[in-house]
């Protein structure tokens, strides 16, 4: 905590502008326990509220409507950060998200849910990618590391009260003061970083870049729409889905032709010319993935195959939770005399290490063996994400760092899009597959039965004949999809190989 006792100057910073460090640091860890919250505790009361609410079938929407928005708006975010200053950014950002927050706690039905859902994504685009920027702006190279260890750990200590704290609001108070607890804290959090973060004022002509703004989010949105709904609500050969494809493609490369032309670009193409960002990117691309197979198909693993209850996989994933952080304060204290390369590849290969155990997952493997796993995985993530952030932090000047930082995150949101889409996709193909095989051609009309193997309750129910071969094939089907987990660890193991050996000085 030394590191924020003084008031000080960034190096980069004209020497009449001070910031007290230690009440901005309170202010973004707020915004960003705000966020990271937001993420578990709804998660909890969704049973909840659909019981009140109704409309089961378009629940999945309330989750997809936020991460579209979150992710389409997070790299311009980031450039509007560097256009107008963290301050007024992140301030606008997290006024949005508690515009949608209260919204949301006046819902009526889970059609205005997913529409104030929506909303709430549009502001939450902008506190994870601008705390992190803040940070890299008011501390030094060598502190940066520890810092961002420091903000890992609050995604952990949220992972772990989150379903809790939503357990009890849901039982002792209502559904809705889920998103009303978001308002004391927003507001705290953006006072504070109004009254004691100063910076350099932005020079030049200000100018937003409308055109490639639009042709982004268009683009992006088309993409994740035909993501989040292929092989769900729409075959992925469904007019739907092509349309999107193609939608998609066509404004990206609309968006790329803008970019290479404007006075200030959304995203500078520039930035990818620089090695350590690129690889830096595409590693963050596969840690999405990864990411996701984890956090996805563990707990379905514990609940179907070893026949656990909602209590058992959430405990399955809490250690990947605290290894997260745990693996982001030891790499960033230790960043500078390691390496970043060297602790980069460390964390990716902890990633491919815990994806090969998880394919020895068996019906009679014990819980600690896949607590220890998972920890083993969230401990690689936290080593590799930590010095990536960091090292891209210090080869961009202040007036990109915003946007750099952005698109580092933007693009393990993407893969984890991607990543849930694909291994998805195989499990459903497999499940069935292996069922058809079993029963002859009926593994549709199985699925069904499988459904029950998830709840306790129904478990029982079923008879004994019945449960051994379903849950070999959801195992064989899990499974496919930790292959694919295990490849995209192997490829991002490949990348950040490639990253120079030299350390980025500022």
């Amino acid at each position: 905590m030394n590191l924020l006792m003084n008031e000080t100057r960034s190096e980069e910073q004209p020497e009449n502008i001070q910031t007290n460090r230690t009440l901005v640091v309170i202010a973004v860890m707020l915004g960003t326990f705000l966020a990271a919250l937001d993420v578990t505790i709804v998660g909890t009361a969704m049973p909840t509220i659909i019981g009140r609410l109704g409309g089961m079938s378009l629940f999945p929407w309330v989750f997809s409507a936020y991460l579209l928005t979150y992710t389409v708006t997070t790299p311009i975010y980031g450039k509007l950060a560097d256009l107008f200053g963290r301050r007024v950014v992140y301030a606008w950002g997290t006024g949005i998200f508690l515009l949608g927050s209260v919204l949301c706690g006046l819902s009526e039905n889970m059609i205005q849910l997913i529409v104030f859902r929506t909303v709430q994504g549009l502001g939450a685009g902008a506190v994870l990618p601008v705390t992190i920027t803040i940070i890299g702006d008011i501390f030094t190279l060598e502190e940066r590391g520890r810092m961002q260890g420091l903000f890992s750990s609050v995604w952990g200590v949220s992972a772990i009260i989150g379903p809790a704290l939503g357990g009890v609001i849901v039982d002792y108070l209502d559904w809705r003061w889920i998103f009303y607890l978001n308002l004391p804290i927003g507001i705290v959090s953006i006072l504070m970083l109004l009254f004691y973060l100063e910076e350099r004022k932005p020079s030049g002509r200000l100018q937003l870049d409308y055109p490639g703004s639009t042709t982004l989010m268009l683009g992006v949105s088309a993409l994740l729409l035909a993501l989040l709904q292929g092989g769900t609500a729409h075959s992925w050969s469904s007019p739907f889905i092509l349309t999107m494809f193609l939608l998609a493609t066509g404004f990206l490369l609309a968006f790329i032709k803008i970019e290479s032309r404007a006075l200030e670009p959304i995203l500078p193409l520039t930035l990818f010319q620089n090695r350590i960002i690129s690889i830096s990117v595409a590693v963050n691309f596969t840690a999405g993935m990864v990411l996701i197979g984890v956090s996805s198909y563990v707990p379905l693993f514990v609940q179907g195959v070893s026949g656990g209850t909602a209590v058992n996989a959430g405990a399955a994933l809490a250690p990947m939770s605290i290894g997260w952080p745990l693996g982001s304060i030891v790499g960033g204290r230790f960043l500078l005399r390691v390496g970043y390369k060297k602790m980069a590849v460390l964390g990716m290969a902890l990633q491919v290490v815990a994806a090969v155990l998880l394919l020895t997952l068996g019906p009679a493997s014990t819980r600690a063996f896949i607590a220890a796993t998972t920890f083993t995985m969230g401990l690689g993530l936290g080593f590799c994400t930590t010095a990536l952030i960091v090292m891209v932090q210090a080869v961009v000047e202040w007036n990109r760092r915003g946007v750099a930082t952005a698109i580092v995150q933007f693009m393990r949101t993407l893969g984890a899009t991607l990543g849930i889409a694909v291994t998805g996709t195989a499990l459903n193909s497999l499940l069935v597959s292996r069922i058809n095989q079993q029963t002859g051609g009926r593994g549709t009309e199985a699925i069904s039965i499988v459904n029950r193997l998830m709840d306790p309750l129904q478990r029982h129910l079923l008879p004994p004949e019945q449960i051994v071969p379903l849950k070999t094939a959801l195992a064989a089907a899990i499974h496919g999809s930790f292959w694919l987990v295990l490849a995209a660890a192997a490829v991002g193991l490949a990348c950040v190989c490639l990253l120079p050996a030299k350390p980025p000085e500022e």
